[in-house]
């Protein structure tokens, strides 16, 4: 029998978007999976909302095993996919965020890969669709040339070998590392550090399965005065590994985390701030400056 593979989804107030992300596992070719939803709206009417999606799906699927969890009270995006990870019993675990899509093929050319090669965690890439469902771009990975620790760190430093979506792992080693750092923004940055520094098997599947939504005008925990304090803390993290990189590596970290703050302050529309970031990573390069804020 195949292995067991779960898929935790994590929903927060996004009813229509919840029922297109769970009637995209109804296709899926893989068969021997079930789901997780954990709900993390800590208020009645939303359960109710929530609860009638899971029903319906039960009702129209009874072949797909869903368990539906709520947290009581709201625990972010971090500790509600933790809740998720303690309620599995799979040999395999992934992850689709409530506004994003698998294709059909997704889970099967993840999870075969990792049976053969024995991997511990794996990635794919991702392709990033807008809100009208345009393809605005396609993540490859190519820059992904050795599956050694600290290739892996240096990669990840430069590019993040993130996605939530786009992850599997083992549940055993899941469990090793000790699943997400209790930290919303970024969470799955700080998993895929603690992954590679606990030196298992990676493993990049150079597959394309996952739709990710980028909704324009969208508040939350990835705006705003959360967003900045968050990439801080990150950065700060970040230089904890610089003597693995080059000169000109730790430029472009730096340059890039004075654009990231530079873009925050600009939705919040703090334009002093805005310039004063834009200033420091123009005199940390220039060109890298430029080149960051044309790829946003």
């Amino acid at each position: 029998m195949k292995p067991s593979v779960s898929i935790i989804v994590a929903t927060y107030r996004r009813d229509a978007f919840l029922q297109r992300a769970l009637d995209s596992l109804t296709t899926q070719t893989y068969n021997n999976f079930d789901i997780i939803l954990v709900d993390d709206n800590d208020d009645s009417q939303w359960n109710e909302k929530v609860q009638l999606i899971v029903d319906k799906y039960r009702i129209e699927h009874p072949d797909i095993s869903l368990t539906y969890i709520q947290n009581h009270p709201t625990l972010g995006s971090a500790k509600t996919r933790n809740a998720g990870i303690s309620a599995s019993t799979s040999e395999y675990i992934c992850f689709l965020d409530d506004d994003d899509v698998y294709l059909p093929e997704r889970i099967t050319n993840q999870v075969l890969p990792m049976i053969k090669e024995n991997a511990d965690y794996s990635v794919t890439n991702i392709a990033l669709y807008s809100d009208s469902d345009r393809l605005i771009e396609i993540r490859n990975r190519e820059y992904i040339k050795s599956a050694e620790p600290e290739a892996l760190t240096k990669y990840h430093l430069l590019y993040h070998i993130t996605g939530t979506d786009t992850m599997m792992f083992k549940r055993d080693y899941l469990s090793k590392i000790g699943a997400f750092s209790a930290i919303d923004v970024g969470d799955e940055y700080y998993l895929m550090q603690k992954a590679i520094d606990a030196k298992g098997k990676f493993l990049h599947v150079p597959v394309c399965d996952v739709k990710a939504y980028v909704h324009t005008g969208e508040g939350g925990l990835s705006s705003g005065q959360t967003k900045i304090d968050g990439e801080n803390y990150l950065y700060s993290q970040k230089k904890k590994y610089f003597d693995l990189l080059d000169k000109k590596s730790i430029r472009y970290v730096k340059v890039r985390h004075h654009a990231v703050l530079a873009y925050a302050y600009l939705r919040i529309k703090c334009y002093f701030k805005f310039l004063f970031e834009s200033i420091k990573g123009f005199f940390v390069s220039p060109l890298g400056l430029i080149k960051v804020f044309l790829n946003r």
